[in-house]
């Protein structure tokens, strides 16, 4: 149904999502980011996310489902969607190949930054047509998309890239993540419950997927094994803000 104060919302609220990577941006543009910071911060909006993705995402397509097997679909080909991209050039077997050396670095590639922000702009659109958009979801996509503005900021910069230039292509999401946000929308209103399901449930299953190569090895590089500590506590923060009552 097209309800224009609804697509409104939906509107502004993939503007915020997408913005935290602006933010992160600026803040490794003003100042170089400590690790130990960004893999606090990328441990506890992985846990966050989790937490967020379970109790929102996968909920609200498990409702819309006619059975369960679209959801189980739809979160294994957002895992294959996100690992195709996240595999790079070489593939994936270049990428099992660089890992039987060290964890494999993380590529910030247009595509990869693309594939972030629509997949967390569509956790809160998938939320607000849920329960409303909570407090915990908007923190859990903020902590993971300012770590990830900040480090792919680092890395575009050490590549020779313009600071104008980097900027202009994080303002440039904002927009894009608005524009998903209309998409993602008029999907989830449509009648069609498998395909919502379906939707939402590859959108989680990007995220996951995101959470597993990206943030939680940011973190780990970084904390080791105490990783698991801002991991635990982020989805704690979404089990009592999101998963009670």
């Amino acid at each position: 149904m097209w309800d224009c104060r609804t697509m409104l919302v939906a509107v502004l609220w993939g503007a915020v999502a997408s913005s935290s990577f602006l933010i992160g941006g600026l803040l490794a543009v003003v100042r170089h980011p400590r690790p130990a910071w960004v893999a606090l911060g990328a441990g506890f909006g992985a846990g966050a996310l989790i937490g967020a993705v379970a109790y929102e995402l996968v909920d609200e397509a498990g409702a819309h489902a006619g059975r369960p097997f679209f959801v189980a679909g739809g979160l294994f080909a957002g895992a294959v969607l996100a690992g195709s991209v996240l595999a790079g050039r070489g593939g994936l077997r270049q990428a099992m190949a660089d890992s039987a050396t060290g964890p494999p670095p993380v590529q910030h590639r247009f595509a990869t930054l693309l594939l972030a922000v629509a997949s967390e702009v569509v956790v809160i659109v998938g939320a607000l047509h849920g329960h409303g958009v909570s407090l915990a979801v908007i923190v859990a996509v903020f902590l993971c998309g300012i770590p990830e503005g900040a480090v792919a900021t680092a890395v575009l910069r050490e590549e020779g890239v313009r600071r104008r230039r980097v900027m202009q292509t994080w303002t440039a999401l904002i927009g894009y993540g608005a524009l998903v946000a209309v998409v993602a929308h008029l999907i989830v209103s449509s009648t069609a419950g498998n395909l919502v399901a379906v939707f939402l449930s590859l959108a989680a299953g990007v995220v996951l997927s995101d959470i597993v190569a990206h943030l939680v090895p940011t973190s780990y590089a970084r904390l080791g094994v105490l990783c698991a500590l801002p991991v635990v506590a982020g989805f704690a923060w979404s089990v009592a803000l999101v998963g009670v009552g």
